[in-house]
């Protein structure tokens, strides 16, 4: 496979232009998110019930097992339990970012990153209502996570420049190689259990611990949790995370560049 930089930097415009397509994927977004409840009485607030059920069951459980107090334990749990799903939406949904949208690659003539873009649009708006839980919590043990919440933006940003290579790549493997769609959500629910989201990162040890230094997922959980808790991300978690941004766009675009014209056909 080769793939020239004139491909490469058309990739680029493809990322620059589907912003301009806002107005689109935005409506898109949002509508998605009101359909999925479509004659629900109180709509996308079903999101915040569960995260609330979450916090009030498996807090009140796994807190007593792990011997910690609610004050301490149930914050960690909801600002990682709301960010994994977070995560966890973008990778799932990123890999259907064009089978789902099948009809409409055929026939309209968009930039692919406008599908990307709706489904990350879509789950910040669920992320919103899930925070509602966020700040209850909070509210309800007094705990304050100033000054450290400003570094949730750069955080999120880090985080959203992952979640558009994650859907252009994934989404491309996934239109190929329709098996790998399989694979995908599979791998995801191990992966919420590996990942420090019921239990502490220093809760591990020895070999155990490769479970939290080689996993991508946590460095992303503990880069948002870390400010919505009041703390202040390691140098280690900021640089694993920049890290894996770059590998990821550096993988992801020669790929994408050279396939990328081949969706419609494999869609």
């Amino acid at each position: 496979m080769r793939t020239d930089g004139s491909q490469v930097l058309e990739v680029l415009h493809e990322v620059r232009d589907g912003w301009r397509w806002r107005e689109l994927w935005t409506t898109l977004g949002w509508r998605e998110v009101m359909t999925r409840h479509q004659r629900s009485n109180i709509g996308p607030f079903w999101n915040t019930i569960g995260l609330a059920f979450v916090a009030i069951c498996i807090g009140g459980l796994y807190g007593g097992i792990l011997e910690r107090p609610h004050s301490e334990y149930i914050p960690h749990l909801v600002a990682g339990y709301m960010i994994w799903t977070f995560l966890a939406s973008l990778v799932i949904e990123g890999k259907d970012a064009f089978v789902s949208n099948a009809a409409a690659i055929r026939e309209i003539a968009v930039p692919g990153t406008v599908y990307v873009y709706k489904l990350i649009w879509k789950n910040l708006i669920i992320l919103a209502f899930n925070a509602l839980v966020y700040l209850g919590v909070m509210v309800l043990y007094q705990k304050s996570p100033f000054p450290s919440i400003v570094l949730v933006l750069p955080a999120l940003a880090i985080v959203l420049l992952n979640a558009i290579w994650v859907g252009l790549l994934l989404g491309l493997i996934n239109v190929r190689h329709r098996d790998f769609g399989n694979f995908i959500p599979n791998a995801m629910r191990l992966g919420f259990f590996v990942t420090p989201i019921l239990w502490y990162p220093d809760a591990v040890s020895g070999l155990r611990a490769i479970f939290v230094h080689l996993n991508p997922f946590y460095y992303f959980v503990e880069l948002v949790r870390a400010p919505l808790l009041g703390q202040v991300p390691t140098s280690l978690i900021w640089a694993v995370a920049i890290g894996i941004t770059v590998i990821g766009w550096g993988i992801t675009l020669p790929i994408y560049a050279h396939w990328r014209r081949r969706i419609a056909f494999w869609v």
